[in-house]
């Protein structure tokens, strides 16, 4: 009898293991279709808009408005190109890599920003533990490095690039907020309200209390929070909170859930006003273009494009992105997709099918325009 459990035991554990091991393996194999099989199965979390010459090819939810990760990023890249051709920054200034390190939050940002300083060692734009202000914002958008973000927002200031919104005329945009610092908000609603956010019952108590603040109230805590990183010059402010002691999934998922939002329909207007080349005057674009198009730093993207330029975000909970293309033979395309309460298998599958997909509606052969239409209009 005890046998025949053992080796039913086993034979379960088998399959688990085996399951494990192949969705794994599914969950990293890029496939472009899985991103349209998924908004199609559950258009309620997702919102597309793609545009090809002009002319729209699909579109689902493009009016309804999803948090948007680090794709909101494309509105401070306008900025600075806007106050660096009026010469009110200097793009070549030096920075101090210490001024950038206190917005760093090591941990929460996938490694991005150690990434884009050992780019720029490798690449001799690091000396003498400085970088150029062009080169912050090239890595807010190559590598999306979240600490140039913030220290983007202060040097730029918050109203300055919220202003954008008017000239944009992106009507439903949230307003821009310091996303690093709301990651804070969680300590210090427990220092206020006296909770030990080590406590797992005080912990959910705090997070009750973020889910029901309001949106003004959060945007205005994190500003506070901004503003005490700014004064944070040796990373006292920093070693005290400890992120890394108490920061869960469930204040993830609020800080997601609190994430500026906007549409796939004003994203794609802002990025074909890139692609067509008509809005911006050529002082600013002289600036904006190299930033935006970090994409044809790749030679497959050079020989597969005229023009390439874009950005993307995600969280465990986020996967957004907006790019637009021009091909060799001239076709212009704009594509923007936001998926929203995404979890678990499927922010890793549609995050690894992202670049297929791009790539598949960028290049836009007739069958897969054919594809789209079965899916989208059928």
């Amino acid at each position: 009898m005890f046998f025949y459990i053992a080796i039913s035991i086993g034979l379960v554990v088998l399959l688990l293991v085996m399951g494990v091991l192949w969705l794994n393996r599914w969950t990293k194999k890029p496939d472009a279709d899985y991103v349209l099989k998924f908004i199609a199965k559950n258009p309620e979390r997702s919102s597309l808009s793609i545009l090809k010459n002009g002319k729209s090819l699909a579109d689902v939810q493009s009016d309804q408005l999803f948090s948007l990760a680090s794709t909101v990023k494309i509105i401070i890249a306008i900025e600075y190109s806007q106050q660096a051709a009026h010469s009110e920054i200097n793009p070549d200034e030096k920075i101090k890599t210490d001024d950038l390190a206190r917005f760093y939050i090591p941990g929460t940002d996938g490694g991005a920003h150690e990434a884009w300083l050992n780019t720029m060692e490798e690449q001799g734009l690091l000396q003498n533990q400085t970088v150029s202000l062009k080169e912050i914002a090239k890595g807010m958008m190559s590598h999306s490095s979240n600490a140039n973000t913030e220290f983007l927002m202060m040097r730029l200031g918050l109203d300055r690039i919220n202003a954008n919104f008017d000239k944009l005329q992106l009507f439903k945009h949230e307003q821009i907020y310091p996303f690093v610092s709301a990651l804070f908000i969680p300590y210090e609603i427990a220092h206020q309200k006296g909770l030990d956010i080590h406590d797992k019952k005080d912990a959910k108590e705090i997070a009750t209390y973020i889910e029901n603040m309001s949106q003004a109230a959060y945007i205005e805590e994190s500003i506070k929070l901004h503003d005490k990183l700014v004064q944070d010059f040796n990373g006292d402010y920093k070693r005290w909170v400890n992120i890394k002691a108490w920061h869960n999934i469930e204040f993830d998922r609020l800080a997601s859930k609190r994430f500026v939002r906007s549409t796939t329909f004003e994203y794609v207007s802002i990025v074909r006003k890139m692609n067509e080349g008509l809005y911006f005057p050529f002082q600013i674009w002289e600036h904006l273009q190299p930033i935006m198009e970090w994409p044809m730093n790749g030679k497959k993207n050079q020989k597969r494009f005229k023009s390439l330029g874009g950005k993307g975000g995600s969280t465990a909970y986020i996967l957004t992105y907006a790019f637009y293309a021009e091909d060799k033979q001239g076709n212009k395309t704009e594509l923007a997709v936001f998926f929203n309460d995404i979890y678990g298998y499927e922010t890793i599958k549609l995050l690894n099918s992202s670049s297929a997909f791009q790539s598949a509606v960028l290049t836009g052969s007739s069958d897969w325009e054919d594809k789209l239409k079965a899916f989208f209009d059928g």
